[in-house]
């Protein structure tokens, strides 16, 4: 990751430095959008799509609300080391991140109460933070298929780890360095990862997650073996276990559970981690997979603007 990468370009965005331990700079973004008081929204992104990925769905959101998004550590604009990755990319350190990265909205927007969405990596984040450190934040949440192991006596914990061995796997063999944003796009059309996704949402896929090399050819802002270590930190049922303590309910949403022929274990096990917060609603979105964002965006940013006043 160079200094000067953003995931989402400055005509779309303003952006901040959150500085965290051992040097690690975090990007964060404010959407310049029509709306620039009343409520405001911070979103995060899942593992291995940085944040202007989702601008669709951000300017969309934008048009409502005063939207604030961020690259959490190994993607995008932010740090991304690669060295001594299980201690980088650990869970905790995600959760103590969206808490500096919350903080710093809490005092750009004068201490006014906020609402948080987030799609996967930091769903998972601010559940833990919730659970593990008793802080929340924000005053609602809407949580897109947080991807939270279950126990080793859950009935899905097998398929957990093995759809989560298959994805370490296919992250570490990725080809990172690409001709050009739209030689990439092109080429994930034909992974059945992508086949669902609107029009438009590959090509800001890449260009939220390739920068330049300085050679002629772009790089991953997630290296492949970042992206690798952080689905590695999933496998644990820590934050399952502690959701019982969580401060406040959550609105859940989920793809559908019986996409791909029920492989996606993450929708299965929604309505159990829902049922461990007091108070939590599940919502699924028929016929879309754990990528939601990308295929069913008109859904995603209605269940999002659910929660504002």
């Amino acid at each position: 990751m160079s200094e000067v990468f953003r995931s989402i370009p400055h005509q779309k965005a303003e952006a901040n430095t959150v500085l965290r331990p051992h040097g690690l700079r975090l990007k964060l973004y404010r959407l310049i959008g029509p709306v620039q008081e009343g409520p405001t929204i911070l979103f995060g992104h899942a593992n291995g799509i940085a944040s202007g990925s989702y601008i669709r769905l951000l300017e969309e959101l934008s048009l409502k609300a005063t939207v604030f998004t961020f690259d959490a550590r190994g993607h995008g604009g932010s740090s991304a080391p690669v060295t001594d990755l299980d201690a980088h990319y650990q869970l905790e350190n995600f959760a103590t991140d969206l808490e500096a990265i919350a903080q710093t909205v809490h005092d750009e927007i004068g201490g006014e109460p906020f609402y948080y969405a987030a799609h996967s990596l930091n769903a998972i984040a601010s559940l833990r933070l919730g659970a593990m450190r008793k802080r929340v934040p924000w005053k609602d949440m809407t949580l897109f298929e947080p991807s939270i192991f279950p126990p080793e006596t859950h009935p899905l914990r097998p398929l957990a780890e093995e759809r989560t061995e298959r994805i370490m796997t296919l992250a570490r063999n990725r080809k990172a360095r690409w001709p050009n944003p739209e030689t990439f796009a092109e080429a994930q059309k034909e992974k059945p990862l992508f086949k669902n996704f609107e029009d438009g949402r590959l090509l800001d896929y890449a260009r939220a997650n390739l920068e330049p090399t300085g050679e002629g050819d772009f790089t991953l802002t997630s290296p492949p073996e970042v992206e690798a270590a952080i689905f590695s930190a999933h496998r644990n049922s820590v934050t399952y276990e502690a959701l019982v303590d969580f401060p406040i309910p959550v609105r859940f949403v989920s793809g559908d559970p019986d996409y791909d022929g029920g492989l996606n274990w993450i929708a299965r096990v929604a309505p159990d981690i829902a049922e461990r917060i007091a108070g939590s609603t599940l919502a699924t979105v028929p016929g879309a997979s754990h990528l939601l964002p990308f295929e069913a965006m008109a859904k995603v940013r209605d269940h999002i603007l659910a929660m504002l006043p």
